[in-house]
């Protein structure tokens, strides 16, 4: 059973990274490009080419992780933090929470009472999908707007604009339901809207149950890396990603997309609009609110299957209807970042190859294991040492190590993304779940049944 914190947060900020460590960054990635190049020509040599149908499906696979690595170290090399610029205006501010039913009621409250308590003045709003009278009754005692619909459309993004078309402020803040803010969460994000071309502020997502379980262990080293150093780079890039659990934005701005967009991955798709219309944003990397990470296998796999749906149909439909709109650096990032769920149909190849390898006896390349170590050694090598320096720009001590639990999750959810990838090619709808707060683990032996399978 979960329990919802009153106080879920502390509030630590990732330092600017001095000179001298930008540029060892650098330099380490450099240097790793040499390996990189070196192994890459290596490989693709004709003369390691055994079975050339294995060769090739085994390099399409070996060139995805290239890209993901690459992708990886593009990001490292411009670390920065925004400077926050002194407070010179005032603003009018809606915070929006959502409620689904079936949520924990403890959690909803807990999270509208922390919004109440955020200092700079604002208007708390619940987005109520079940017009709940216990709750409609709570959010008339704490001052909270409560807001239901009758025509239930285009999931969290639907609900949330039908609270918009109430809500008057300059400034709207969306949190998702677990989400508890700090008290100075408008005071640390609204200075940024000084600037009239920022169209959103993102800030750390930051979880308070990591140590619940070993899936939410797991789950949340998942997105360490993501929301220090790289998140950190967006801003250089002019990239920074909106994450719908805590995302700031500004009025005019969401109204020139016609508000919030639809979707499974809704705040990707927004940030994807917002960019496109030519709106800025910023990336602070600040712990200014916490919530809750998947604690459950069954939890977790709908969480990604619902994203990779979401991912793939942005990837495969709205990014080349707003690619014209994008500066080239954000073209690459929204190109790149869908990627990330192709693990899924590599995760088939990388079973296939050795399965089919043993069947035909034949093999996809033909190398001394000397040879592939004396090669592939400095690229893995320069890999882990860039990853572990980067280290430097994680949230909290506590993230820093090597994240074996999320990297054998990440290898376990191969089928997962695989699904949504053939949902996506086949137009299958997933329907938005909003992620379970209080899963149940007996189906996880079910759920694991593909990866014991295989194994």
């Amino acid at each position: 059973m979960l329990t919802f914190p009153q106080k879920a947060y502390s509030n630590p900020t990732i330092p600017a990274p001095q000179k001298k460590e930008s540029l060892t960054m650098k330099g380490l990635i450099f240097l790793g490009m040499i390996f990189f190049i070196l192994f890459v020509w290596w490989f693709f040599r004709g003369n390691h080419i055994g079975n050339p149908v294995l060769f090739y499906l085994l390099g399409a696979a070996l060139v995805f992780r290239l890209i993901r690595l690459a992708h990886e170290w593009y990001h490292y090399w411009g670390i920065s933090v925004p400077e926050l610029p002194p407070k010179t205006m005032d603003w009018t501010v809606d915070m929006l929470t959502t409620y689904v039913p079936g949520e924990p009621y403890e959690m909803t409250l807990t999270t509208l009472e922390a919004m109440v308590n955020v200092t700079y003045p604002h208007t708390t709003y619940l987005c109520d999908e079940g017009n709940d009278p216990y709750l409609l009754q709570k959010c008339e005692e704490l001052g909270v707007v409560h807001v239901t619909r009758t025509e239930k459309i285009n999931a969290k993004a639907g609900n949330i604009n039908n609270a918009l078309q109430q809500a008057t402020g300059k400034i709207a803040v969306v949190l998702d339901p677990d989400h508890i803010p700090a008290p100075n969460f408008l005071d640390r994000v609204l200075p940024y809207f000084q600037d009239p071309e920022i169209g959103y502020v993102q800030c750390v997502q930051a979880f308070y149950n990591q140590n619940d379980s070993l899936i939410a262990k797991a789950a949340a080293e998942q997105t360490y890396h993501f929301y220090g150093p790289m998140m950190m780079s967006m801003n250089q890039y002019g990239t920074a990603q909106a994450i719908g659990a805590n995302c700031t934005f500004r009025r005019e701005a969401l109204d020139s997309i016609g508000g919030h967009a639809a979707g499974l991955s809704e705040d990707m798709h927004t940030a994807m609009q917002l960019h496109a219309k030519g709106w800025k944003s910023i990336y602070t990397p600040e712990a200014l609110t916490r919530g809750l990470a998947p604690a459950t296998l069954s939890s977790f796999y709908k969480q990604q299957l619902k994203w990779s749906r979401g991912t793939f149909e942005l990837l495969f439909f709205s990014f080349p209807r707003l690619l014209k709109g994008f500066t080239w650096r954000q073209s690459l990032h929204y190109f790149t970042l869908p990627l990330y769920f192709l693990y899924g149909l590599i995760g088939l190849i990388d079973l296939s190859v050795p399965i089919t390898s043993l069947f035909l006896a034949e093999v996809p390349w033909e190398v001394e294991l000397g040879q592939l170590m004396l090669v592939a050694s400095p690229l893995i090598f320069m890999s882990i040492v860039i990853r572990q320096y980067a280290q430097k720009w994680l949230l909290e001590e506590s993230e820093r190590g090597f994240h074996l639990l999320g990297g054998l999750l990440l290898l376990g959810t191969w089928w997962v993304f695989l699904l949504g990838f053939v949902y996506t090619v086949f137009r299958v709808n997933v329907p938005y779940i909003p992620t379970p707060k209080e899963g149940e683990s007996e189906n996880a032996l079910k759920l694991s049944l593909p990866n014991l399978t295989v194994i």
